[in-house]
């Protein structure tokens, strides 16, 4: 069995209900709390599958190219920012994006995933959705 250890020299910071500021680069400074990603997954854009995540519980598949992330604990309200992008294997002249709807709430998101296909769009499903949640937990 392994054992880790972290040696700190100084930290500099005020500790704030649970948080911490610490001098970062520069003269700026970082608040830990608030500066970590509160969510994240890598799910599987054809199925439910959560492939791997952090404090995500669930992927619903709404109807095609759509699908709600559900959180294992809750944000504190629904003015969060999440971040998205889809892998979507495509042949020459097609693309694809995605778009996170407007519906937030504390408990889940949805994502949208649109093709573009010969100047056509529509939604449709991804081969994977990667997304990011920055924001207060509750």
């Amino acid at each position: 069995r392994m054992t880790s250890k972290l040696s700190v020299d100084t930290i500099q910071g005020v500790s704030q209900a649970g948080s911490i500021t610490i001098q970062g680069e520069g003269t700026a400074e970082t608040n830990l709390q608030q500066g970590l990603s509160k969510a994240w997954a890598n799910v599987s854009g054809v199925n439910t599958t959560v492939n791997d995540s952090f404090n995500v519980a669930s992927s619903t598949d709404v109807s095609t190219g759509k699908k709600d992330i559900g959180f294992t604990n809750n944000m504190n309200n629904a003015l969060y920012s999440t971040v998205a992008m889809v892998f979507f294997h495509t042949g020459t002249g097609n693309g694809m994006n995605c778009a996170v709807e407007a519906t937030y709430s504390t408990s889940e998101f949805r994502i949208i995933t649109i093709t573009h296909l010969n100047n056509s769009t529509s939604t449709a499903d991804s081969q994977a959705i990667f997304t990011q949640v920055s924001g207060d937990l509750a």
